[in-house]
Parts: structure tokens; sequence; C-alpha cells
């Protein structure tokens, strides 16, 4: 290889490195509200009578340069039938999302929050819980997103009952 090829590929590797990913969640904006739609997935993958409703207030941000987004939950959850003992009037959460760079208009990420809940449940034995949630978004347009999530709530074993609680759902987010 030439030194001249050499030289072109090290200036593109150093302009790589230090070039600002946009944040695909944002479009620009600086400020996010997401409406979320979720329902409970038990043994096998078997759907059950338990939803949750979360409204969220999110800010880009940086994680390790990558393009992240913090985010302040405010999640009820509401279950039908026998599934009403796991009702919980609030859920206060704080988390962070580190979010793939955008391939077209869709992006990937995860998510790690920590969470308080109203009631304590004989799932979750603790109102104090963690939360980890994975999502596939899509730009809709510069202001509007759509995401398919699928989200964890767990105590971390920080009692004996801690089964867990897996979600699954839909959210839509208006950017400004």
């Amino acid at each position: 290889m030439s030194k001249k090829v050499q030289m072109l590929l090290y200036l593109l590797f150093i302009l790589q490195t230090h070039a600002e990913i946009p944040n695909p969640a944002f479009g620009g904006n600086n400020d996010q509200i997401s409406v979320r739609f979720s329902q409970s997935i038990r043994d096998a993958g078997k759907l059950e009578d338990l939803f949750i409703f979360e409204l969220c207030y999110s800010q880009p941000n940086k994680f390790f340069r990558l393009p992240g987004r913090q985010n302040m939950e405010f999640i009820t959850q509401r279950g039908n039938g026998e599934l009403s003992k796991y009702n919980q009037d609030i859920i206060f959460g704080l988390s962070q999302d580190l979010i793939s760079p955008a391939i077209w208009r869709m992006y990937a990420g995860i998510n790690l929050g920590i969470y308080i809940k109203s009631q304590v449940t004989d799932r979750i034995d603790s109102k104090f819980t963690f939360g980890e949630r994975i999502f596939l978004g899509v730009r809709i347009l510069n202001e509007f997103r759509l995401e398919l999530s699928v989200r964890h709530f767990s105590n971390g074993s920080l009692t004996h009952k801690n089964s867990g609680q897996n979600f699954a759902g839909l959210n839509t987010s208006f950017n400004f």
C-alpha cells in the first residue's frame, strides 16, 4: 500500500473516532415525551392480563461518546381479575438508555434504571427494583418515533421473593 493511501486511511480513522454521532431518538431536539403501553409475559412467552402504562420525559445525552437518553418515568400497573393483586398505583423511575447510531430510520438500544414501587407483591417482595429494557425504534417524522420494547423488572435478589416481571410493548414519542 502506498504512503498516500495509508495516510488517507489514517486520517479517515482519526476523523471518524472524533466525529459527532447524532442521537437518532431525538432528531436534533432536546426534549422528548413518550407514552408506553406494555403487557406482561410470563412462563414460555404466555401473555397475561397485567398491563403497564407509562409516561416518560427524556433528554438526550452521551454515554461513552455514544448517543444516550436520560429518562424520568411515571408508570402505573394494572391487572384484571386475580392479577389485580399486582396493581401498582405508581412506579417512579430514573433510567439511562444507550442508543445505536441510526441505520436508515431505525435504531436500537438498551436501558437500565432504578425504580420505586407503591406496593410490595408476592412476585417482587420489595418496593425498590431495577429495570432493564431493550428496544427497536423507527423515526416516522423528525418529531415522532415508534419503539417496540421488552422490559424486565427485578429487585436483584435483594429479598427472597424475586420472580421478576417481564413486559412487551409499544412506545410512541414526541420530540420538541
